[in-house]
This record gives C-alpha cells, structure tokens and sequence, in this order.
C-alpha cells in the first residue's frame, strides 16, 4: 500500500503528534507498506522518503505557517501523486487539515484519513462547521473527548474511530540501567518528573507553585521538568528560589526514558485552553510504561488513561494544592506505589507501537 502522510511538525522537534507520525511510519514500513511523508519542520533524514516544506522564513508557529503548509502539501502530494498513485492519504490536524486534506482527496479520488490528536477549540465546534469533515472517510481521534466532539456536531459515528497515541515497549525494557541509577542518586527523593512543551496549555505553572507547597512536606523533593518552549524564560524565574526544580532542556528519547525510570512520580498539569487542549498525552502512557504513578488534571484525554486512585490521581486543572496533595499521598505511601506500577505495566500493553500501528492500517 502506498500511503501519503501530511504533518507539520515531525522529529525532532517535540511533541506527541511528532512522535506519533514517527513511529506510525516506521511501523507501517515494517508492515510493507510504502509511506511518502511530508513536512513542515523536522529532519529529512529520518525516514528514507521525506518531503519538506521550503518556505523557511514562515515563522515556527502561527496561522500563516499552517495555512502555508496546507497550501504547499496540496500540491506537493498531487504531484506525486501523478508521479505515482498512492493508495491512501493520513492528515494529521483538525478542522484546517480536513478542509485542505477533503479537497485533495476529492480532486485525486483517493481515500483520506484524518488523525486529531489534540483537543478541538471549543468556538469551532458548530455543526455548521462539520461541513470541513465532509470529504474525510474516517476521523481518528485519540481520546474520547474528541470522538464526543465531534458527535456533537453533527459528524456520524460510524466515520469516526478512538486510536490513542502508542509507546515502544521495548525501549524500556533495554534502557541503561547504569545510567538510571546515576541519575537516581544524582537528586533526593522523592523525584518528581514532567515532560512537555514548556507552553501555557501544559499547566508548568500550577505545577511549579504545588511543588513549592511539596517542599514544606517534604524538603528533599525534587523535580525535574523536560521540554522547551516559549514559557520558559517566565517559569525559570517562577521557579528561582525554589530549590529542587530542574529544567532540562530537550532530550532524546532515550534520555527522557532514563528520567522517567528514575524518578518516582510523574505529573502533568495541563489545563484546557482554546485552541490548545490536551489529547491523549504520550507522556502520559511513556510514564505508565516506566512503571511510574501518575498525577494528572481532568482534562482532554488524561482521565481515558488515568483512573483516578487505581494507576494514579486525577485532580482539577488549575489547582496547585491538589496537586501537591496528590504528590505527597503517593511520596508517602510506597505500598500503593508498588501496586501502581504493576498496573500501568500491565494496562500500557496495549498501547504498543505495533499494536498501534495495526489497528490504525485496519482503518484504511
């Protein structure tokens, strides 16, 4: 089968989405597909067929990239095409990609695939507007809150499906252990980590103002936060005289897996915002696959992985004691630790990249 995937932003610029359009593609290559991708930033070496924008003086984010990138991935993937037809295409997006990625599927006469993989900006869910999903066969949402959303408006059931993200299981398992165990003794404990994009959806803030709350109970806490972004010049200076926190800059994945494995508990406090809610979070299932608890807001796609006081503790977003609390009840408790990190290692089975990878090519 050849299939034509369209995503912005790929590896090794970070985030979810990125990942995802990886190791689907390798997967999918495994499986003996051929699968042309095409880009707007990442590296081109890091499948054999990679295509990428060229209009490099659009900023990084903003509408006009988007628009540009939709733009130039309509006639990039039709001439292609022409060259050689592929079979499918999978656009990675929302209501812009499934406008773009409708028209092209019309015009070629080819099936699509469309994945969300972040929560829907509220103000567009009008049924006026399921009108950009009409030329997309079949809408893949990774959590159920957006499977839902789209319902609302109009979108039958049966062209939609619910596929998370997926996590390499055996990257785990093959981690350097002597690695993790410097790192282990390299903080106190407990060893708090979260991993994101250091941006206002992410929630970094009310994470920094619980830990400060966590260090009246428990000094020798530390955490440490992975991801770059535009917030983080402000939550460094949040942050300043609070002893324990630590900002890593990027990781490679290997890196992020070693921080994982060596911390004790993972937190992400993200919180709903228009135009950025969350999806279902691959740190998330990441931090389940390191056998690590798991507290996490209410929001978007964290309650389909998290259920509250069984793999974790789900508190509202936006509160900072909650947080805290949650943090110091499992700090405290290593019993229930114990019993969480069986869970998880049980429950992210399903989760694995080819079992992923499977279920989504059963959707072409």
């Amino acid at each position: 089968m050849r299939i034509a995937r369209i995503i912005e932003y790929f590896p090794p610029h970070a985030g979810g989405m990125e990942r995802h359009g990886l190791m689907l593609s390798k997967e999918q290559i495994k499986m003996g597909n051929n699968v042309e991708v095409f880009i707007g930033v990442g590296d081109k070496k890091l499948l054999p067929e990679i295509y990428k924008m060229p209009l490099k003086f659009l900023p990084l984010y903003g509408k006009s990239r988007r628009f540009w990138f939709n733009i130039w991935a309509y006639f990039a993937v039709k001439k292609h095409h022409k060259k050689n037809p592929y079979d499918i295409m999978h656009f990675h997006g929302d209501f812009i990609e499934a406008f773009f990625g409708g028209k092209l599927s019309k015009k070629l006469g080819i099936p699509s695939v469309l994945t969300i993989h972040a929560g829907l900006n509220k103000k567009l869910l009008k049924p006026k507007n399921a009108k950009c999903f009409s030329n997309i066969d079949k809408i893949i949402c990774v959590s159920k809150e957006i499977f839902n959303d789209l319902k609302s408006i109009g979108i039958p059931e049966i062209k939609l499906a619910v596929i998370s993200s997926g996590v390499y299981l055996v990257e785990f398992q093959s981690a350097d252990q002597n690695k993790i165990i410097a790192l282990r003794n390299q903080y106190s404990k407990p060893i708090i980590v979260s991993v994101g994009v250091l941006r206002p959806a992410k929630g970094f803030k009310y994470l920094i103002e619980a830990f400060k709350k966590i260090k009246e109970k428990l000094n020798g806490a530390n955490m440490v936060i992975i991801g770059e972004g535009s917030d983080k010049a402000e939550l460094e200076k949040q942050a300043r005289n609070t002893s324990g926190i630590h900002f890593m800059s990027r990781q490679n994945h290997g890196g992020v897996i070693e921080y994982l494995k060596a911390a004790d508990i993972f937190a992400l406090a993200s919180i709903s915002m228009e135009g950025d809610r969350e999806g279902t979070p691959t740190s998330i299932m990441e931090a389940m696959a390191a056998g690590l608890p798991v507290v996490a807001t209410k929001v978007g796609g964290n309650p389909y992985l998290i259920k509250d006081g069984e793999n974790g503790f789900l508190v509202d977003e936006k509160n900072s004691e909650a947080l805290a609390q949650a943090i110091i009840k499992l700090s405290e408790d290593e019993i229930l630790r114990l019993k969480i990190k069986e869970k998880n290692l049980e429950d992210i089975k399903q989760k694995d990249w080819p079992e992923i990878a499977r279920k989504i090519t059963e959707i072409y």
